[in-house]
């Protein structure tokens, strides 16, 4: 029985995790029902693409650089994306509150 590396099974998981993300934004009609589809692969995709980076290249300065990278994503993803989609609903005339500030 032969035993799948794990950035292999971490780099399946990202995969799914983005093709989830790119299925459900084709098949939503409204740009803001499309942005809801961004989250999977912002905050598990390029968390899991950077686990099997670090597991396959090893631990070094250029690991360290792909988990920096992964961090910002993952944490700011969520952010980005509330901001297009208050700009996306303020262009449709929609109320979106007042301004977090």
């Amino acid at each position: 029985m032969t035993s799948v590396p794990f950035e292999a099974i971490f780099a399946g998981l990202g995969v799914l995790a983005a093709a989830f993300g790119c299925v459900g934004a084709a098949l939503a009609r409204e740009p803001l029902a499309r942005l809801h589809f961004l989250a999977p692969v912002t905050t598990l995709g390029v968390p899991f693409f950077a686990i099997a980076a670090v597991i396959y290249f090893g631990f070094s300065l250029g690991s360290a650089t792909i988990i920096l990278i992964a961090m910002v994503v993952a944490l700011s993803g969520p952010a980005v994306t509330i901001a297009v989609g208050r700009s996306l609903a303020d262009e449709r005339g929609l109320n979106v509150g007042r301004s977090p500030e």
